[in-house]
């Protein structure tokens, strides 16, 4: 259910934002196929719960674009930013890109909209104090802050000690990713200035989770789940609007290597 949510909002943030040209299901489906090839997408936990936080972020920070007044968007952006950072901490990494994307691409920071930022950012926390104080468990507030936000150190053990079925997971869903995004950087005159600055977000989004998927392998469902999330609009954008006989080729060798990788997850031992 929470990965069809998922769905729905890219589609409903397409919609609205028209980050394909043309009519296009393609981020749905593009979203729908990578992710049912994961298995641990599949249950209720941490990476399907940051999937659906990251793209409510998404749809309300896009919708502050060159707002005069956008308190009431930058407040629930940053507000799914502070439930996500709950079960991911590279959330919280998030938020200095965030007020940089409202200054530099989408042009809406305001001052009463840094303060709701914050306000959004904090009112889980706050929620989650308040909890703790009434079951009278106040130290869990502290542990749980320096555990969950210490950065782990970098060791290539941790990454050997990745399975398999996530090594292929991560190289084809980082293989696709990047094959988008050096397309859109050739073609990226085609689109509307708006749509440039949104795709422009998401490709700095892919990269930065790409090198946080490397540095900090032990999150690396929950970095996957936003990295499905981030890097679908500009695989969709690939698929849907270039129309050379290579991308076609590309296209059926993709639904090849999504097979493999549905057949690494769900049937590998």
């Amino acid at each position: 259910m929470l990965c069809a949510l998922v769905a729905y909002i890219c589609m409903e943030t397409s919609d609205v934002q028209h980050i394909i040209r043309i009519r296009s299901r393609m981020i749905a489906s593009s979203w729908l196929v990578l992710s049912s090839s994961l298995l641990f997408m599949h249950p209720l936990g941490g990476p399907a719960i940051c999937a659906v936080c990251l793209a409510m972020s998404y749809d309300f920070l896009f919708r502050c674009y060159q707002l005069y007044n956008p308190t009431v968007w930058v407040f629930h952006s940053f507000l799914f930013l502070g439930i996500g950072s709950i079960f991911a901490p590279v959330f919280a990494a998030m938020v200095l890109l965030y007020y940089i994307y409202l200054v530099g691409f989408l042009r809406a920071l305001t001052w009463r909209g840094f303060w709701a930022g914050l306000l959004g950012l904090v009112l889980p926390y706050w929620c989650w104090a308040a909890w703790c104080f009434l079951m009278d468990k106040t130290e869990d507030i502290l542990g749980f802050v320096t555990s969950h936000f210490m950065w782990s150190d970098v060791s290539w053990q941790a990454i050997m000690d990745i399975s398999l079925a996530w090594k292929v997971s991560a190289g084809i869903v980082i293989l696709l990713s990047l094959v988008a995004l050096f397309h859109y950087l050739q073609t990226r005159y085609n689109d509307k200035i708006k749509i440039r600055m949104i795709l422009y977000i998401y490709t700095l989004q892919t990269i930065l989770l790409i090198l946080y998927l490397i540095l900090q392998p032990k999150e690396f469902q929950n970095t996957m789940s936003l990295l499905l999330v981030s890097s679908c609009p500009l695989i969709a954008h690939y698929f849907a609007l270039s129309k050379s006989w290579l991308s076609n080729a590309f296209f059926i060798f993709s639904l090849l290597l999504c097979g493999v990788m549905a057949y690494y997850n769900l049937w590998m031992p």
